[in-house]
This record gives structure tokens, C-alpha cells and sequence, in this order.
């Protein structure tokens, strides 16, 4: 029903899942807003037009924030060019060993947390009930912040610390990535799946090799 839509701020990295989310909230949502963080990523550059592209094709404002202090903290392959970027074979992808060993190279301090947060306060001071986030059942068991988990302890602590009680909602945390790539080819409204940028480098092409690219093409079908 039209009155069920919740006014919705939607992060966007121009990746699958963040890009499936703005989708899907355009269809079942209100998103008022796109926000795409620039936290001094490899592929910010990217990431933001890629977003940006998506925001339009939606019809929905975009914004970019910065918070490249949180990149400048090092450690993390995504961040720092002195980190080489795990390559990952497609038969390894449901490696849980391999995943464990390749998440860790890639962690941002507190990255999701932050980002929700900083959500969380552009969605209370511009009246918007929820942020919506790109988080997948694929991933979660490596990376602890992408789970359905995390959706609930962010909204439990958002409760206190905004005065409107933003929530966090996600409409593929319980999806693998063929189900979020299917659950798109059966949207009315067909899904740019060429304006997606779902790879860790920043370079003319994505690279094909990370892990990011191998659950992309993976996913799609693609190669």
C-alpha cells in the first residue's frame, strides 16, 4: 500500500547490493536520498559515478559524504596501494577458510558502523525514517557487519541515540547474490545492471579478480 512507504535514505556504493537496495526501495520505499561515503577507497572515483548514475536512473538525489579520515587510518587493502588486493579464485568463493583469510585483509575499522551512524544523522535532521543498507547472506559469514545480526543491534542502538529512532532495514540480508540478481531481472522496471561497479580497484575496467568481481560475475552469470 502507498501509505506503508517509509521515507528512506539509501547508502550507495554502486555496488550489487547496495545498487539491488536502492532499487528495491524505489519500488516498495520512499527513498528521499542516495549517499555514497567517500572513506578513501581505491575505487572512490568509481564508486561515485557509478552511484551517481544509479541515483539518477532512480530519479533519487545523490550525495556524496567525506570521510576520508577513516582511510588515512591505514591497514586495510581497500585504502592503502602498499596493500596488494587478494586475488580470489571462483571455486574458492564458498571457501570459508579462504573468505575469513581475504575479509581480513580487506577490513575497514568500523567501516558499516560508521557509515550507519553518519546515516543515521543526515536521515534524523532531514526527518527520514529509515536508512537501507546493501548487506547480503553471502558475505555475512565473514564480514559480521553485513548480517541481519547487525541490522537489528544498529536499529536497537539508533533508538538512543537519534531523538526519532531511525531505523536500518535491508531488503537482501537474507538473500545469496543469485537470489538478489534474480530478485532484480523480476523488478518492472529493469535493472541497470551496466552501471554497477562491484570491484575493490578503481581502474578503466573492473578487474576481474578480486573477490568483490568473482561474486559479481558469479552472480550474473557473467565472466
Amino acid at each position: 500500500m502507498e501509505n506503508s512507504r517509509l521515507k528512506s535514505l539509501v547508502l550507495l556504493s554502486g555496488g550489487l547490493d547496495s545498487s539491488a537496495n536502492l532499487a528495491f526501495a524505489r519500488h516498495y520505499d520512499t527513498p528521499l536520498l542516495a549517499l555514497t561515503i567517500d572513506y578513501g577507497q581505491r575505487a572512490v572515483k568509481k564508486e561515485i559515478e557509478a552511484s551517481a548514475k544509479l541515483a539518477a536512473y532512480y530519479e533519487v538525489p545523490h550525495q556524496v559524504l567525506d570521510l576520508r579520515w577513516l582511510g588515512a587510518l591505514g591497514g586495510s587493502a581497500l585504502t592503502s596501494t602498499s596493500i596488494d588486493v587478494p586475488k580470489m579464485e571462483t571455486a574458492k568463493l564458498d571457501d570459508l577458510v579462504t573468505s575469513k583469510s581475504t575479509a581480513r585483509q580487506v577490513w575497514v575499522p568500523n567501516r558499516n558502523g560508521l557509515f550507519i551512524n553518519a546515516a543515521a544523522a543526515i536521515a534524523e535532521s532531514k526527518k527520514i525514517q529509515q536508512v537501507i543498507v546493501g548487506f547480503n547472506k553471502e558475505e555475512a559469514a565473514t564480514f559480521p557487519d553485513n548480517s541481519s545480526q547487525f541490522l537489528g543491534v544498529a536499529t536497537l542502538s539508533l533508538r538512543y541515540s537519534t531523538g526519532t529512532g531511525v531505523k536500518v532495514a535491508c531488503y537482501t540480508d537474507m538473500m545469496m547474490k543469485t537470489e538478489i540478481v534474480q530478485a532484480l531481472r523480476n523488478l518492472a522496471t529493469p535493472f541497470p545492471f551496466e552501471m554497477v561497479w562491484s570491484c575493490y580497484l578503481g581502474g578503466e575496467k573492473m578487474c576481474g579478480e578480486c573477490e568483490s568481481c568473482k561474486r559479481f560475475y558469479r552472480a550474473t552469470g557473467k565472466s
